[in-house]
């Protein structure tokens, strides 16, 4: 059911993802998560996946843990379209470019076109200000000094989204300069975060 459900939406937004060119109408389904620490397994199944939807507008969600990040860079070497998902920081992040940039190298270097190769980079902000002011919480109701309460207040809310912010800094250096140009001129996407 989900196949065809997946094929339906993939099929009512490729008149957005022709438009654009492959800039947008995609449709993700994920891997299972019981596979998220197996990394032969997500890659044999995310290969189902692709293959078993057959559309070019099909992204597999593929988590960023460390058995996902090698399949991750399989895969786009396979010229599988990747979401990569559970994505908490920057640290984590550079690997995901970095599979994401080898992955496209790899495709590129075998005679794949890696302009219909696309990727994004689902950086979660809500989860991780949720887990942080809950702690900001406890620091706050801990501290007895009112200016220390009112600085730990000014951060609620603001911590995942300058995460994201240094992050994205890291984004703009992977997705320019020599190696990156090799690829855009073969026409690559950079990986959308």
């Amino acid at each position: 059911v989900a196949i065809e459900d997946i094929q339906n939406a993939a099929d009512v937004l490729r008149p957005v993802y022709d438009r654009l060119e492959g800039g947008d109408g995609y449709v993700s389904l994920e891997v299972s998560p019981y596979l998220a620490m197996d990394t032969s397994g997500t890659v044999t199944e995310a290969r189902r996946l692709w293959k078993d939807v057959g559309r070019k507008n099909l992204m597999v969600k593929v988590p960023a843990t460390p058995e996902g990040l090698p399949a991750i860079e399989q895969l786009i070497g396979d010229g599988i379209s990747i979401n990569i998902t559970l994505l908490f920081s920057k640290a984590v992040y550079l690997q995901v470019a970095e599979a994401y940039i080898a992955g496209l190298e790899k495709y590129v270097a075998g005679g794949g076109d890696p302009s219909h190769v696309a990727s994004v980079a689902s950086f979660f902000v809500s989860r991780i200000d949720s887990v942080v002011d809950k702690q900001l919480d406890d620091k706050i109701a801990r501290a007895n000094d009112p200016s220390e309460q009112e600085r730990l207040a000014a951060l609620k809310g603001k911590v995942a989204i300058a995460n994201a912010k240094v992050a994205y800094r890291d984004y703009k250096r992977l997705f320019s300069g020599p190696r990156w140009d090799k690829l855009a001129a073969k026409v690559a996407k950079p990986q959308r975060m």
